[in-house]
């Protein structure tokens, strides 16, 4: 009897060895909102902080053009680029340079704030699907990296140089898509945004989550951090709206 009991527990152990035993590594929690703006924007995309306090630059994929807007989406400036479908927008202080997100063509503009084009880049993305592309982008000024998230077909964090020469890649399985980063010099961390979704991540430089607010928003794409004031912004594409969050207190 106690021999037919140790091969039993043997047997169970040996399957359980073989099961890879998943542990959620986060916790989910919800993001408290403040306030919702309407946007005289058509389908705004991608969203990034500006030379100027409390202004974004955002990008829509209807228009082609990119905007500077206010916290409270007023439209300050329009830059008439006439892009083909512009879904990520970054600006990058040290060089006062816009650098603009292209989906289906796979490459980033870079822009002078005053709509300038200086350079074009092409993206090593592979092409699965035209409409799975790069949606976001996020620039880390201490290593000099972007970040660019693809959305799905592969679900990809990519890192690439200045240049756009790429750098590494890391696969993302937290959510059904992934359509914004940015990144946070406070705590050296990447926040990735999903709309299918509706959560907003805290990720290590891999694209690995350690925690996950849900947003309830439609059709996020677009996304900025104040972690200094504790506020998330980001842009919803279906409503043209721009929603104001409080990160909850134990973060």
């Amino acid at each position: 009897m106690v021999r037919k009991t140790i091969i039993l527990l043997s047997g169970f152990l040996f399957l359980l060895s073989c099961v890879e035993v998943h542990k959620d590594p986060v916790e989910y929690k919800s993001l408290i909102l403040l306030q919702i703006f309407d946007l005289d924007i058509e389908g705004p995309s991608g969203l990034s902080k500006s030379f100027l306090p409390d202004h974004f630059y955002t990008v829509c994929d209807q228009t082609g053009n990119v905007y500077l807007i206010n916290n409270k989406g007023e439209i300050f400036q329009t830059i008439e680029l006439a892009g083909d479908d512009l879904e990520g927008v970054e600006f990058v202080e040290e060089n006062l340079s816009v650098y603009v997100l292209e989906e289906k063509l796979r490459i980033v503009i870079r822009l002078t704030p005053g709509g300038s084009i200086l350079d074009t880049f092409q993206l090593d993305i592979p092409l699965q699907n035209i409409n799975d592309g790069p949606e976001g982008i996020a620039y880390n000024p201490n290593v000099k990296h972007f970040y660019i998230v693809n959305e799905k077909n592969p679900a990809m964090l990519f890192v690439f140089d200045t240049l756009f020469q790429k750098i590494i890649e890391y696969p993302l399985n937290f959510a059904k898509d992934y359509s914004s980063v940015d990144y946070e010099p406070v705590n050296d961390h990447l926040w990735i945004l999903s709309e299918e979704s509706k959560l907003l991540a805290r990720c290590n430089l891999k694209g690995e989550p350690e925690k996950i607010y849900q947003t309830d928003v439609p059709d996020g794409e677009g996304l900025v951090m104040d972690f200094e004031n504790e506020l998330v912004y980001i842009v919803c594409d279906d409503t043209s709206r721009l929603f104001v969050f409080r990160l909850p207190e134990d973060l």
